[in-house]
């Protein structure tokens, strides 16, 4: 995933970028390790926590493959920030919980058992069809929550 940043934000942002949080490249480790501070007791902005996570060199370069100095990627983050502002706690808990499960798949302590693997062989669209359900069953609950008029309770 290459990215010319450094064209996209100077003064008309690129439709190349990310648009959603779910697009963003997350480094899952460090979720992982969010959720051991969050399991300690530590309260936290998740959005914030979000945008933390984000592998920032590693996914964005100019078009000649170099990554990000540290302004490109501040005002990158920046970006993200007021982008992503509305989105509420749970629509971010879902996707940051989302990945850890994913990452505790990656790691082994979570297996599934043969037969769902299986149908990842055996079937590999069915099982891209049921990912993208439950990833557009994500994003739309993440809408519903943005619209809800008791945003008080989020």
């Amino acid at each position: 995933m290459s990215f010319d940043i450094r064209q996209a934000i100077l003064d008309e942002l690129s439709s190349r970028l990310p648009e959603t949080p779910h697009e963003l490249p997350l480094d899952r480790q460090k979720i992982v390790e969010l959720v051991a501070r969050v399991r300690d007791g530590e309260h936290v902005d998740l959005l914030s926590e979000l945008l933390s996570t984000v592998d920032w060199r590693a996914a964005f370069s100019d078009e000649h493959g170099r990554p990000l100095d540290l302004e490109e990627i501040s005002r990158l983050h920046a970006y993200y920030r007021e982008k992503f502002a509305d989105i509420g706690p749970i629509f971010l808990a879902d996707l940051l919980s989302t990945e850890f499960m994913t990452e505790q798949r990656a790691q082994g302590d979570i297996e599934f058992s043969p037969q769902l693997m299986e149908l990842y062989k055996k079937y590999p669209d069915l099982w891209n069809e049921i990912r993208q359900f439950f990833r557009r069953k994500e994003t739309v609950t993440g809408l519903l929550l943005l619209a809800s008029k008791d945003a008080s309770r989020q």
